[in-house]
């Protein structure tokens, strides 16, 4: 990964460009093609957007037990997540303080201590430094001038919400509590604490810029076309910004067929039926940079969008339901449905973003803007503006 320092938005937007993307969705032109297919702005966004806000690396499953540790790639920033022996999560830096190897490298389960395979340096999973064999020679495992309490491993500013593990880099940003409040303002009466990790999760790959992959979400705009089993769109739909934490849309749609599962839905929900035919309202949640909460009636799922090149985001998901419906043997089925429908509508999108991601660059050279639907694409409008605001911060 090459670092090119001193970059700016400037050195990619003009302002005449900032300005255009700033008038109303109906009359704004979208963020230049450059924006996704030239690795140098990928570049500016690894340095002065990813590591300012809270960004997602990780979910609380992956460290489920007291002594567990993963490494974590995300954004080109290379992290371990433990859960410590009281049951705290933390994350580090994956960086030895000797000189700079690589200290967890694969997954382990009941550890005690983290070891670097280079020269052994040991640190416990509170990040404290605990060994240093042969430091001062065979068998002398201390030297003067060095202090261990000082030299443990770089812990990143950490919080846990939703099953999400989010990181702030920069120990800058505000409070996560403050952060994530615009989230819970927009739905009160949805009780999230109902819901319940399932233990079902996917992983895919987006051949695209992680902006576009996040982009071809929040609209309902290609729902005839691409994912025609989503049933038909209503007039209900709207798509909103919640200051600079996140981008939504919610919409009532046809019910089809493959969502009657029988789950027990918000208590808000249960046992009623909407007159006008329509489902109830989903809201999905775009969570600057790079998370997704999307909730249902019935259930809630989380994505994580890893955004490790400029052309190429991974993504993981994992499934929430209410109550013991999120793990009973009598809703397996109901579960794996729900599963296999997001995994259907996912892969419907797939070819698209590959196609998309390989247009951007010429339409940069033609000097070609793109255009919104002031109706179904506001959301998409606000976002490339957050995008643009976290830059100039």
């Amino acid at each position: 990964m090459s670092v090119i320092s001193d970059l700016s938005l400037e050195d990619f937007i003009s302002a005449e460009q900032i300005a255009r993307l700033r008038r109303p969705a109906n009359e704004a032109e979208g963020l230049p093609g450059r924006a996704y297919a030239d690795p140098a702005f990928h570049e500016l966004e690894r340095q002065k957007l990813f590591p300012r806000g809270w960004l997602a690396i990780a979910y609380e499953s992956d460290v489920a037990a007291p002594g567990d540790a993963v490494p974590v790639s995300v954004a080109g920033w290379d992290f371990i997540v433990t859960r410590n022996r009281a049951g705290e999560v933390k994350v580090f830096h994956n960086i030895c303080r000797h000189r700079s190897m690589t200290v967890l490298t694969e997954p382990c389960t009941k550890a005690q201590t983290l070891q670097c395979r280079w020269h052994g340096w040991t640190y416990d999973l509170n990040g404290r430094l605990v060994a240093t064999p042969d430091l001062g020679g065979v068998a002398s495992n201390e030297q003067p001038g060095l202090e261990k309490a000082s030299l443990g491993l770089h812990e990143v500013r950490s919080a846990t919400w939703m099953h999400f593990v989010f990181v702030n880099i920069d120990g800058k940003a505000e409070p996560f509590g403050d952060f994530i409040q615009p989230v819970l303002d927009r739905i009160p009466d949805h009780d999230l604490s109902l819901t319940r990790f399932s233990g079902l999760t996917t992983s895919a790959q987006f051949d695209g810029n992680w902006k576009l992959a996040i982009e071809t979400g929040c609209e309902d705009y290609h729902l005839p076309w691409v994912h025609p089993q989503l049933g038909g769109r209503s007039e209900v739909f709207k798509g909103e910004r919640g200051g600079n934490t996140y981008v939504s849309i919610a919409s009532r749609r046809v019910m089809p067929e493959y969502r009657n599962t029988g789950l027990p839905m918000f208590p808000q929900f249960s046992g009623k039926v909407a007159e006008d035919g329509l489902s109830n309202e989903i809201v999905l949640f775009f969570i600057v940079p790079n998370a997704i909460l999307a909730v249902m009636d019935d259930h809630v799922v989380t994505n994580i969008y890893n955004p490790v090149a400029h052309d190429r985001t991974p993504t993981r998901r994992a499934f929430h339901f209410i109550g013991d419906a999120a793990t009973d043997e009598a809703h397996r089925a109901d579960r794996e449905k729900v599963r296999d429908g997001w995994i259907s509508v996912g892969e419907q999108d797939f070819p698209l973003v590959r196609e998309v991601q390989t247009k951007h660059g010429q339409r940069d050279e033609l000097g070609m803007p793109t255009r919104f639907s002031a109706y179904w694409e506001p959301a998409v409008h606000h976002f490339q503006n957050i995008v643009v605001d976290r830059l100039m911060a």
